[in-house]
């Protein structure tokens, strides 16, 4: 029997089930955030082609229109992290999951179905059903974080893995801008789009088809939320322990303050690495394809997708990198962070420096090395771990809001640097993301604290001390000096209360009460 089981669990289909279950599931939300938002930017060069007269002349589309495309999709996001984040802590991880769902499908069909009069009809609706998409899934950013961090901490098999399992749900994100640029290039296939002159009626089929296979996940991400999934057992716990202490469960106004005093530093540190992060990752983006312009002059749609899938398959490695080192002691989210902001820095600065030659045919090929290495470095570094940080450095009232204002400032990073970008020169555009990347080693050395191997029950358990007003009377984990930012240990001192014998003492004592 043991050796049936022992077998079980080594066999490829029991291995492809845990894997389904355990991120492909959780991370439907972030593979269809992927695959939708990047869309936009994968679409550009197929709406050029077939509204001209849109995005070309803007003779029947305003330029004001078709540039404020990308700013009102992420105007969306930035406000559903910031709502459904503080939604999800007060109604809890499923349902909260379920309102981000519902409202990516609605949005979703809406956009698939995009019509009008005229060109500048169709765009309307379109970019109108952005913002709609966008709201549910501002909201999938603090919530599956929230859930991932959680469910490993609940499960002690997995408690020592804890970034890991948050980080493999993330990287459902690279695989979903993967599969949609797959899914556009193996479309021009199938209609034969590969070159100029192209067909219109061809080129609104494919973008139109590929909505509706990104339809696909979410049906299936919503059904299961809503009959399938659990509520997370370290909020429901945390909400019980709260009321047992006699401490009001929902965030109350003293609350709020008492997470400011503690944690504005924190949220600072999250907020403006992930804002520095995604001013040079969703600025270059952006401008992607002006990029693999200078790689590949005049390439058909088609080829440049395929350069586009290239870089994105570049990035998907980076995530796995980040996934299984970042609960190593030798590497930690901290450390993890640093490298990868660093490289972002050396990586932009060589291409602004030596921009002219890197451009120049003779140097293409090292300018092609520069800039899709730097993808690697963005995932293995910042973009895993900007989404990692705010789910773990925040109690369990307080995650998935904290998580939320994280990402919303970062989503303002992106659309800043989509107006920046936008009247910078392509070489300033380098020297620029640069800057972002020793921005963000500066900051996560002074703010960010590595937590790597903390339980977060510990987090919680200052916390529920502080909101009682006995704050000096914790000495636990959470304030062990290794757990804490260069901030908090040298210039707010919260390590000096650190006592491992004086806690321990506390907790006997409580348990004998209870007995």
């Amino acid at each position: 029997m043991q050796d049936a089981k022992q077998l079980s669990q080594r066999s490829p289909i029991s291995q492809a089930g845990v894997w389904i279950l355990s991120w492909l599931v959780p991370g439907l939300g972030m593979f269809s955030e992927a695959y939708w938002v990047f869309s936009v930017g994968n679409l550009k060069g197929i709406f050029r082609a077939e509204y001209p007269n849109c995005w070309k002349s803007y003779s029947q589309c305003s330029s004001g229109l078709i540039n404020s495309l990308t700013y009102t999709q992420v105007a969306g996001i930035i406000a559903g992290q910031i709502t459904l984040g503080f939604l999800a802590d007060r109604i809890g991880r499923k349902w909260g999951s379920v309102t981000t769902a519902s409202l990516m499908l609605i949005g979703g069909i809406l956009i698939l179905a995009s019509a009008g009069n005229s060109p500048h009809g169709i765009f309307l609706m379109y970019t109108t059903c952005q913002v709609i998409f966008g709201y549910g899934v501002g909201g999938e950013y603090p919530i599956a974080s929230s859930s991932a961090a959680e469910r490993a901490e609940a499960d002690k098999q997995l408690q020592f893995k804890r970034g890991e399992t948050v980080i493999l749900v993330f990287a459902m994100q690279g695989w979903g801008n993967w599969f949609n640029t797959m899914v556009l290039v193996v479309l021009l296939a199938c209609f034969h789009e590969n070159k100029s002159p192209y067909h219109t009626s061809h080129l609104n089929d494919v973008w139109r088809i590929s909505y509706a296979i990104g339809l696909v996940p979410i049906i299936t991400m919503l059904m299961w939320r809503i009959f399938f999934l659990r509520e997370s057992a370290v909020w429901v716990g945390k909400r019980r322990a709260l009321k047992a202490t006699g401490v009001n469960s929902r965030l109350s106004l003293i609350k709020f303050w008492m997470w400011v005093k503690l944690y504005w530093h924190r949220q600072a540190g999250t907020a403006l690495s992930w804002f520095v992060w995604d001013f040079a990752f969703y600025g270059n983006k952006l401008f992607q394809s002006t990029f693999i312009g200078i790689i590949v002059p005049h390439a058909s749609l088609k080829t440049s997708l395929e350069w586009t899938l290239l870089n994105s398959t570049v990035a998907l490695v980076g995530y796995y990198f980040a996934a299984f080192t970042v609960d190593r002691a030798w590497m930690g989210r901290r450390r993890m962070q640093m490298i990868g902001f660093a490289w972002m820095f050396v990586l932009f600065l060589v291409c602004a420096i030596a921009y002219k030659p890197l451009t120049h045919p003779s140097g293409i090929h090292w300018f092609q090395f520069l800039y899709f290495f730097s993808s690697f470095w963005g995932q293995f570094g910042p973009n895993a771990t900007t989404w990692l940080l705010p789910g773990e450095l925040f109690p369990t009232e307080a995650r998935a809001m904290s998580h939320g204002l994280s990402a919303a400032v970062g989503k303002a990073g992106a659309l800043v640097a989509g107006v920046v970008f936008a009247l910078t020169s392509d070489q300033g555009k380098f020297y620029i993301s640069a800057a972002c990347g020793l921005a963000g080693v500066l900051c996560t050395f002074l703010f960010i604290p590595d937590i790597t191997g903390l339980d977060l029950r510990e987090g919680d358990r200052r916390w529920i001390k502080n909101v009682e007003g006995k704050g000096n009377a914790y000495y636990g984990e959470a304030i062990n000096p290794r757990y804490l930012s260069v901030f908090e240990r040298y210039i707010l001192g919260y390590g000096r209360n650190y006592s491992p014998a004086k806690e321990m003492e506390i907790r006997k004592a409580e348990v004998a009460v209870l007995r």
